[in-house]
């Protein structure tokens, strides 16, 4: 019985797997992988410092205001991924983020052996990826800022369950008003049932071209998965109110043979409304013959 939902839970991460990070899934609590914004997943997931990036990356917690981040992703029946987030500034050089993510994965039926070769079905059961986040970011000077993040993750499948706890450190370099960089070391943590996290070191940079358009390019590497990729995008606006992105991610250490399958799942795009108290984004990320996932994400300023 445990057997087989361990091979069941094993399925389901790697058929999501692709949708997030481009590679084969070999380590646990692969939700960690998942944009938390629709804003950052039309951008091919990069860590960028807008304020809707503070639920991921905690070295832009001090330049967020007090508002509220909600997230909700569409992908396949039954499916739904969810994330809500809170930052809280605390003085002119700190601020706090606390979020939390829900991933239900639906009912899936339970099969066991009929001694005979064969399997019967005996009912459903369900699966699903908790995880709490809580940030701490604060300005060094007026070039850089810094930030660390705990995470407290829970995967549960039928009447089997996991626990661990992840890291996140980054830092920010202000070149000027328009270029930027950043680093860090995302859900770093102990093994968990045997099982290495999805642990990444990136680098990243944004400038702007011009008034309306910005460039972004960030390298990654999931040593515990074995995938290295780099990561551009893009950002247009028009006035300063819609906005207009798309992304690519370039695999380092090609794992897919299939030019049109990796094309077509590498790119991401997406379209975003800002005034200024209220954030509306949109993300389309498609994943060949697994479908598209749609995501949504609201920033409530307050």
């Amino acid at each position: 019985m445990r057997k087989k939902i361990s091979l069941t839970l094993m399925f389901v991460a790697l058929s999501f797997q692709p949708l997030f990070a481009g590679g084969s899934g070999t380590t646990a609590f692969q939700v960690l992988q998942i944009p938390m914004t629709a804003y950052e997943a039309a951008l091919a997931n990069n860590y960028i410092s807008d304020a809707s990036s503070c639920v991921t990356n905690p070295a832009v917690v001090p330049f967020a205001p007090r508002s509220v981040i909600l997230t909700h992703a569409v992908y396949l029946e039954d499916t739904n991924y969810s994330v809500a987030g809170f930052n809280l500034p605390l003085n002119e050089k700190s601020g706090l983020n606390i979020s939390c993510i829900y991933f239900d994965l639906g009912s899936m039926t339970r099969t066991l052996d009929n001694g005979a070769g064969g399997y019967i079905e005996q009912g459903k059961f369900g699966a699903e990826d908790k995880a709490l986040n809580i940030s701490y970011g604060f300005k060094i000077n007026n070039s850089f800022s810094a930030g660390v993040t705990a995470k407290y993750i829970k995967q549960t499948i039928d009447d089997v369950s996991y626990e661990g706890y992840a890291g996140h450190l980054s830092g920010l370099y202000f070149a000027n008003d328009s270029l930027y960089f950043g680093a860090g070391i995302n859900n770093f943590g102990t093994q968990v049932a045997g099982y290495d996290l999805p642990t990444n070191l990136y680098l990243s940079c944004s400038g702007n071209v011009n008034e309306n358009t910005v460039l972004i390019a960030q390298l990654d590497e999931y040593f515990n998965d074995d995938i290295y990729e780099l990561k551009i995008a893009s950002e247009v606006s028009l006035e300063k109110i819609l906005f207009f992105r798309v992304g690519y991610t370039i695999p380092l250490k090609k794992e897919i043979e299939d030019f049109t399958y990796e094309f077509v799942s590498n790119l991401t795009a997406g379209v975003g409304l800002k005034f200024d108290f209220l954030s509306v984004d949109y993300a389309w990320l498609p994943s060949g013959d697994l479908g598209n996932t749609h995501m949504f994400s609201l920033l409530v300023k307050f």
